[in-house]
């Protein structure tokens, strides 16, 4: 029993750990998002000092610049409505029990309220980013109204009957009905850390989705 035991703890401590591989995105190639869904628009490659709406109620607020590098990804709701998601990154060939951590930086310098990002997944095939396979959920803190804010979140891969994990960069906006109806965001410098199996998609490689593509799944996302 003990020369088991000796040997089963032998075999254990020489297991190698699961390699792992850490990508960075930043923008600076020129690329927007891999996908939307909800009212999200003006997805575009920008540099230097942005000016936008925090909806009607708000005056405008500025982006000082990018994080990392010179640009940075910007996107607006409009009109406000739900909750629209910008597609940031896309990871594929993944197998139940996979650990995946992202993060990346929103701007928001509205502490407590509107407008803010919030981290959050959902599960597709590693075939098509179109495909959605259930929620993936995330993490329950929003950016925290500092400026550059950073917002995380570790997944432990259940995907189901699905292989991929889409990441989303979700927008909160103030409410509005009165003209503009629209908020403007901007995002910078993601993160992804995955196993080495799985392959890791940023928006340079990879061909936009319409966001009319998205409309026949919108009841499942809530």
């Amino acid at each position: 029993m003990k020369k088991l035991l000796i040997l089963a703890i032998v075999v254990l401590f020489a297991t190698p750990a699961l390699a792992v591989q850490t990508l960075n995105y930043s923008w600076e190639d020129g690329g927007t998002i891999l996908g939307s869904y909800g009212n999200l628009v003006g997805a575009t490659n920008v540099s230097g000092a942005q000016t936008g709406s925090q909806g009607s109620t708000l005056p405008d607020y500025t982006c000082p610049g990018a994080v990392d590098g010179n640009f940075y990804l910007h996107v607006a709701e409009d009109p406000h409505s739900s909750t629209p998601q910008a597609f940031l990154a896309w990871i594929t060939n993944l197998n139940d029990g996979d650990v995946i951590d992202v993060m990346f930086y929103g701007y928001d310098i509205t502490s407590g309220s509107s407008p803010s990002w919030r981290i959050w997944g959902h599960y597709s095939d590693s075939i098509d980013i179109a495909t959605y396979l259930g929620s993936a959920g995330g993490n329950s803190e929003y950016t925290a109204g500092t400026g550059w804010d950073l917002v995380s979140h570790t997944w432990t891969f259940a995907g189901g009957n699905g292989n991929a994990l889409v990441v989303e960069g979700r927008l909160y906006s103030t409410p509005s009905t009165m003209d503009p109806d629209h908020t403007d965001y901007w995002c910078d410098d993601i993160t992804v850390t995955a196993p080495d199996h799985a392959v890791i998609h940023f928006p340079e490689g990879s061909s936009p989705v319409e966001v009319e593509s998205w409309t026949n799944i919108k009841a499942l996302y809530r």
